[in-house]
């Protein structure tokens, strides 16, 4: 999974700790060991943490984690919680947040699972997207008499060509639209070069850019 998929599930975590703190906000129940090992049906050990403090890591029958660090002489409590190597980066709540974490953190790891699928899912149909395009654009944009490059992103293949004038034209192929792009992308190019726009692809125009690594025929070729 990509960086920006991991850091998703991060921000998922995050977001479910902020609305069960915002629900227990006024509980803080004093932390009872005995009663997260016989009742919560937690193993906890004690923990080192330069970042955020000592702690308690208490890990359940799943093998799901909820962190409590305590920064000071025990004031400005952390939770977080972390689902098969997916760590939130912490939020400040009371013991009673962390009860709730503790309660909810299966039900919460079957969202997680969820939205990690998805995700996984999406950045696989985005790959072979991506090399769809890529291989269009080897057999078709490098048997024209442009200049080009591209740049890739987490949702689109942008495509640079340079026409008359230094004019740059960067236009945006969307890996969820890239089959409706496709088919129209020469005319659309063509109809720059003639000065007369009709198409319905998003292009941006701009003046070319020298230090870019342009493709050419002739480049290609040697």
């Amino acid at each position: 999974m990509n960086d920006k998929n991991q850091q998703k599930l991060t921000n998922f975590l995050d977001e479910k700790i902020r609305k069960i703190v915002d629900e227990t906000r006024n509980e803080n129940p004093k932390l009872n060991l005995t009663y997260i090992k016989t009742a919560k049906g937690f193993e906890n050990s004690i923990i080192r943490n330069r970042n955020w403090g000592d702690g308690y890591m208490f890990v359940n029958r799943s093998g799901y984690q909820c962190y409590l660090y305590f920064k000071g002489k025990w004031t400005g409590r952390t939770i977080s919680i972390t689902i098969d190597n997916i760590s939130s980066s912490g939020c400040p709540g009371t013991i009673g947040t962390l009860f709730r974490c503790m309660d909810e953190i299966d039900v919460i790891a079957k969202e997680v699972q969820q939205l990690k699928n998805e995700l996984e899912k999406q950045e696989k149909i985005n790959i072979m997207a991506k090399n769809s395009i890529n291989t269009w654009l080897k057999s078709v944009i490098q048997n024209q008499p442009y200049s080009f490059y591209t740049t890739e992103d987490e949702n689109k293949i942008t495509l640079s060509i340079k026409i008359k004038n230094g004019t740059q034209l960067d236009i945006p192929i969307y890996y969820k639209r890239f089959q409706k792009i496709m088919p129209i992308l020469m005319e659309t190019i063509q109809q720059f070069e003639e000065t007369v726009n009709k198409s319905t692809v998003k292009v941006l125009i701009c003046n070319s850019k020298p230090n870019q690594q342009w493709i050419t025929q002739s480049s290609i070729k040697n």
